[in-house]
């Protein structure tokens, strides 16, 4: 628990809630329509009409989750547990998302994630940080985006200084199986990408591309949320490609963690 009161408050959406009472409406309708004509409900009829209203009942009590910020940190409570992380014990954080566009054919799904997409981008969102235990949140939350806004906000000036002091001392920091060394950017065991030569570098769709001046396929091309610390990856490359060319942030860039949110 921390101290200062919070800052901002995030709810579970009611998204699960809906669909869950959609299954069990048209199940109680049938059912009742049933005992009318005979005076009682088939067994089959039954099991499914109790099973949806255990689902029900389910997603209503999923209702409860809430994120909030303070001041030390960010507090994770959901009807099965509780937890906090300080700022400062923050070590990584892991972003995800995906199109709405990847589950808009599916009819109640699709309309599901359809209600649960409220980003800009309109994309189904994931977020992790992790320390000494993981808080993980995903587009179930209300304003996920603003949640990840925030908390990057909070986190990621400290990681950023951290690995600008190891790049400037001459030494190489590593972002999953990206790295960053004073020459480039490293694809796993791969020549260095020269900063000069970057043509792309930015998160679209699901992955996060990287390509070279030159090249007619991407240079690098992973899921954006295999990539710890992805924003202030982006961030760096940026920084040194225009440090050293002299030119202004590449317009496909969008290094920033805003232009995703």
């Amino acid at each position: 628990m921390f101290i200062s009161p919070p800052r901002n408050t995030f709810r579970y959406t009611f998204s699960w809630l809906i669909v869950a009472a959609l299954f069990l409406v048209p199940l109680l309708m049938w059912a009742a329509y049933d005992y009318s004509q005979t005076r009682q409900v088939g067994p089959g009829l039954a099991f499914f009409t109790v099973i949806s209203g255990i689902f029900v009942a389910y997603a209503w009590w999923w209702t409860k989750t809430r994120v909030t910020l303070h001041d030390e940190g960010i507090s994770y409570k959901s009807p099965f547990r509780e937890k906090d992380l300080r700022w400062d014990e923050i070590t990584e954080t892991r972003y995800g998302q995906q199109p709405l566009n990847a589950g808009a054919h599916f009819g109640l799904i699709g309309w599901l994630i359809a209600a649960m997409a409220r980003g800009n981008n309109k994309m189904i969102r994931s977020f992790e940080l992790i320390g000494p235990h993981k808080i993980a949140i995903n587009s179930n939350i209300r304003d996920v985006e603003e949640i990840v806004r925030l908390a990057l906000a909070a986190v990621n000036p400290r990681l950023r200084q951290d690995a600008e002091r190891i790049l400037n001392s001459g030494g190489t920091v590593s972002f999953g199986k990206i790295s960053l060394s004073p020459g480039g950017v490293i694809w796993k065991s791969k020549e260095p990408i020269p900063y000069t030569s970057l043509m792309k570098c930015k998160i679209d769709g699901p992955m996060l591309r990287i390509k070279a001046e030159g090249k007619w396929l991407d240079n690098i091309a992973v899921t954006a949320k295999k990539v710890p610390n992805i924003f202030v990856l982006l961030d760096l490359i940026e920084a040194k490609r225009s440090t050293m060319t002299g030119k202004p942030a590449l317009a496909m860039s969008g290094s920033s963690a805003n232009q995703y949110l």
